[in-house]
C-alpha cells in the first residue's frame, strides 16, 4: 500500500498489517552495493521495519538476545521469513494479519539443542466450548493451525532459525546480521556462507523512507507538534521541569503518541525539579512516536518579558533555522547545511553561538548509520537523498543570556528541495 499523504489511523494500521514500512527498492540498493544475498534481523526495530511487527518480547525482557527474526532475501526482496515461537505468533502475530508474503518456522522454547524433530504441539487457550469462540479467537486458531498444517514446529528457536536460513537459500553466500545470537547459532551449525554485522547497512536502508514510512512520519510529527505547542502554552511561573514533563507525557498519549523526552530548557533529566521564573526565556523541544515513527520539533517559550539578550538569541535561531529550510535539497552535505547556518546568523550581524546539527529521524531520534571509530559511531556527513527525513537542531549554546532558546521542524527532502512534514508554527511562544 503506498500512501504519503496525511491519512487517518485506522488506513495507516491496515497498511502496517498487510506489509512491513520499509523502502523495498532503497533495500534491494543498498544489499547490492555491499554485496549481500540476504539479510536476518532480530533487533526489534529491524523485525518491525521489514514484517510492520514488533516483537512483543523486545517490550517485556529488553537487554534479552532476540526470538522473533526476520529474514529477507535479495533474490526476491518482498518475500518474507519469519522465525518466532509458536505462541507469539498465535498470541501476538496472527492478530489482525493475514500475510500470505511472510513464510513462517515457529519452535516451542528459546535454546538451540540440534533437535529437528517435530515438535509436540501445545494447545493454547484451550476452547471449553460453553460459548461460541469471538472473532479474535476464531482467528488466532486458524492462523496457528495453517501454518502448522504448512511446515511442523521445531522443539527450540536454534533448529527453527536454521532451517530457515537452509529453505530460504541464506545458508550460504554473503549474509547480513544485526545480532550476535544469530552468529552464534550459524557457526555452531556450521553454516558455509559469510555473515556480516550489519547494523550500519541497515541504518542505510532506513535512510530513506517508503511512502508509507512518510506517511507514519507525518502522522507522528503533526501530533508531536500539537502536544508541544498544548505544553508551551501551558507554561507559567513556578511549573517545574517535571510539571512540564508530565504535562507533555499526557498531551502526547491524548494524541496517539507515545512520548521519549522533553528537554526543558536544555534540562532533560526526569529528576529536575527546577522551577519557571517571570521574564525567562525558555525552549522546549519534544520527541514522541506513533507506531515507532519519530516526531522532533522545538520551540522558544517567553514567560513575560524577556532580557535583551535572550530575545536576539531566540531570532538569531529561528533565522537560522529559516534560512537553512529555505535552502534545503538534494546533494547538500550535513557539513554544508552546519555553514549555512552559521554564516546567515553573522551576515545579519547576530552574535549568537548556535549548534546547528542535521540528523534523520525516523524509527529513532537520530536514526541514521555512523562512521565507526574505536568500537564507537561517529557522525558522519551525510548527503541529502530525495525521501530523507531530517531534523536541523538550532539551540542557542550561549549562557548568561536570560535563558535558552531553540527552533527546530522535520523536513522530507523532495527532487528538488525539501518541504515540512507537519504544520510550521511562529518561532516563539509568548506567554
Amino acid at each position: 500500500m503506498l500512501i504519503s499523504a496525511p491519512t487517518d489511523d485506522a488506513t495507516l494500521l491496515r497498511a502496517l498489517e498487510s506489509r512491513g514500512p520499509m523502502n523495498w527498492e532503497r533495500a534491494l540498493a543498498v544489499m547490492d552495493r555491499h554485496g549481500l544475498d540476504g539479510l536476518i534481523v532480530g533487533a526489534p526495530e529491524n523485525v518491525f521495519h521489514a514484517t510492520g511487527h514488533w516483537p512483543q518480547i523486545a517490550r517485556t525482557r529488553t537487554g534479552q538476545p532476540p526470538g522473533t527474526f526476520a529474514l529477507i532475501t535479495r533474490r526476491d526482496i518482498e518475500e518474507l521469513g519469519l522465525v518466532t515461537s509458536s505462541f507469539l505468533y498465535f498470541y501476538t502475530w496472527s492478530d489482525g494479519r493475514n500475510r500470505d508474503d511472510v513464510q513462517t518456522w515457529l519452535y516451542n522454547g528459546l535454546g538451540d539443542e540440534s533437535d529437528f524433530g517435530p515438535a509436540p504441539r501445545f494447545e493454547f487457550c484451550p476452547d471449553q466450548k460453553a460459548e461460541p469462540l469471538s472473532s479474535l479467537e476464531s482467528h488466532r486458531r486458524a492462523a496457528l493451525d495453517e501454518r502448522l498444517a504448512q511446515r511442523q514446529s521445531f522443539m527450540d528457536s536454534g533448529a527453527a532459525l536454521v532451517q530457515a536460513m537452509q529453505d530460504m537459500g541464506l545458508w550460504q553466500g554473503r549474509i547480513g546480521f544485526d545480532d550476535p545470537v544469530i552468529q552464534e547459532v550459524a557457526e555452531r551449525h556450521d553454516m558455509p556462507g559469510d555473515l556480516i554485522l550489519a547494523d550500519n547497512i541497515l541504518r542505510e536502508i532506513r535512510l530513506i523512507k517508503s511512502p508509507l514510512e512518510i506517511a507514519l512520519m507525518r502522522r507522528a510529527a503533526q501530533a508531536n507538534v500539537l502536544a508541544l505547542n498544548a505544553v508551551g502554552a501551558a507554561v507559567r511561573a513556578g511549573a517545574t521541569h517535571r510539571d512540564l514533563q508530565s504535562l507533555y507525557l499526557a498531551e502526547t498519549a491524548s494524541r496517539g503518541n507515545k512520548a521519549v523526552f522533553l528537554n526543558v530548557d536544555r534540562v532533560s533529566s526526569d529528576l529536575s525539579q527546577e522551577a519557571i521564573k517571570d521574564g525567562q526565556s525558555l525552549f522546549l523541544d519534544g520527541v514522541s512516536h506513533f507506531m515507532n515513527y519519530h516526531g522532533d520539533y522545538a520551540r522558544t517559550i517567553f514567560v513575560g518579558e524577556p532580557a535583551a539578550a535572550a530575545r536576539q538569541a531566540a531570532e538569531a535561531a529561528a533565522f537560522g533555522w529559516s534560512a537553512i529550510r529555505e535552502k534545503l535539497r538534494p546533494g547538500l552535505r550535513y557539513s554544508e547545511i552546519v555553514t549555512m547556518g552559521q554564516k546567515a546568523v553573522t551576515q545579519k550581524g547576530f552574535g549568537a553561538t548556535i549548534g546547528f546539527s542535521p540528523h534523520s529521524v525516523g524509527l529513532a531520534h537520530t536514526d541514521e548509520p555512523g562512521e565507526l571509530a574505536g568500537g564507537f559511531y561517529h557522525k558522519p556527513d551525510l548527503t541529502l537523498e530525495p525521501g530523507m527525513i531530517i531534523s536541523v537542531d538550532c539551540p542557542v549554546l550561549d549562557t548568561g543570556i536570560g535563558g535558552s532558546a531553540h527552533c527546530e521542524d522535520l523536513m522530507v527532502i523532495t527532487a528538488d528541495g525539501a518541504e515540512p512534514i507537519h504544520s510550521l508554527h511562529e518561532p516563539v511562544i509568548v506567554i
